[in-house]
């Protein structure tokens, strides 16, 4: 298995590799951007956007902006103490406290809020993770817990570097066989583990009490949602939580997912603040258009085969 900046340096090395895993919308855009070592993306990004460099009169422009879209998870209990966790890492890894991680923020408040057990005991994997967002969220927020993350090479690799980037005395490793993945988990000074997105079975018997995924199942093809759903639905914890966010048509249907009349759902429906967002330019709060681009989220407890 490869450790902290040995991964980074094979990720980065194999970015451009093809993969088994590429959907046709990744086969198309992946090779419109470039990751580099630094952290840094060239060219029509993807993945969400880093926002760096930080300064003061952004950070104050974001906090007004962002202040009215607080109201749409102002009733998850443990909120503002999630965005200052949230601010912390932002600051670390020298990115703006920006709309992708304001999103996230609450995401993780609506998972605490239903099912503070999913966060504070067992390991979570997250799916399709931008700039190592809720791996990171979820590190800072279970200190104790670890975290999987798998991904297309190019953006995992910039998952692992953001993370590096957050916290430097933890160990990540990326692994590519089964010996690799025991060792792995054998290893209490390993926190995240890095799987490449065409080795996804490493992951089929990991007890994960949680896994998330936004916004990127839906650059896939069904076969690859259904792979992650049995991944997810059949590993050995005795329960596993689920929340899935994304658009209801592209790549592949939310609701053609392989859901189970029997999971049980806590939240469901659109995703209030996936349709809204806001941006420099009057009148600073937009709403996006529902219909064929509307975003749905859904969280719950999968009912195990």
């Amino acid at each position: 298995m490869l450790l902290n900046e040995a991964a980074i340096q094979y990720l980065l090395d194999h970015a451009n590799d093809d993969e088994v895993s590429l959907s046709a919308y990744w086969r198309e855009h992946k090779q419109l951007f470039e990751v580099r070592d630094d952290g840094s993306v060239h060219g029509d990004i993807v993945l969400g956007n880093s926002n760096s460099p930080r300064s003061l009169a952004r950070a104050a422009a974001h906090r007004i902006l962002q202040m009215p879209l607080k109201r749409l998870a102002r009733q998850y209990k443990n909120l503002n103490a999630i965005e200052r966790t949230a601010r912390k890492i932002a600051r670390q890894q020298g990115r703006q406290f920006n709309y992708d991680i304001l999103r996230h923020v609450f995401t993780l408040a609506l998972i605490e809020h239903h099912q503070p057990d999913a966060t504070q005991s067992g390991d979570a994997l997250v799916i399709g993770d931008g700039f190592g967002t809720m791996a990171s969220l979820l590190l800072a927020h279970s200190p104790g817990n670890r975290v999987f993350v798998v991904n297309l090479t190019k953006s995992l690799a910039l998952d692992m570097i953001y993370l590096r980037r957050g916290f430097a005395n933890i160990n990540m490793v990326l692994v590519h066989t089964p010996e690799q993945m025991r060792a792995a988990l054998e290893d209490p000074s390993i926190r995240v583990i890095a799987v490449q997105a065409d080795q996804r079975q490493l992951l089929k018997n990991i007890p994960l009490r949680l896994a998330v995924n936004i916004e990127s199942m839906q650059e896939m093809d069904l076969q690859m949602v259904c792979d992650y759903f049995d991944i997810i639905r059949g590993n050995p914890a005795d329960k596993t939580s689920f929340y899935c966010c994304n658009r209801r048509f592209k790549s592949s249907n939310f609701e053609d997912y392989p859901w189970h009349d029997e999971d049980q759902i806590f939240e469901d429906g659109v995703c209030a603040w996936s349709q809204q967002y806001y941006s420099a330019r009057p009148p600073f709060l937009h709403r996006r258009p529902y219909g064929q681009k509307v975003v749905y989220h859904r969280f719950t407890e999968l009912k195990k085969p």
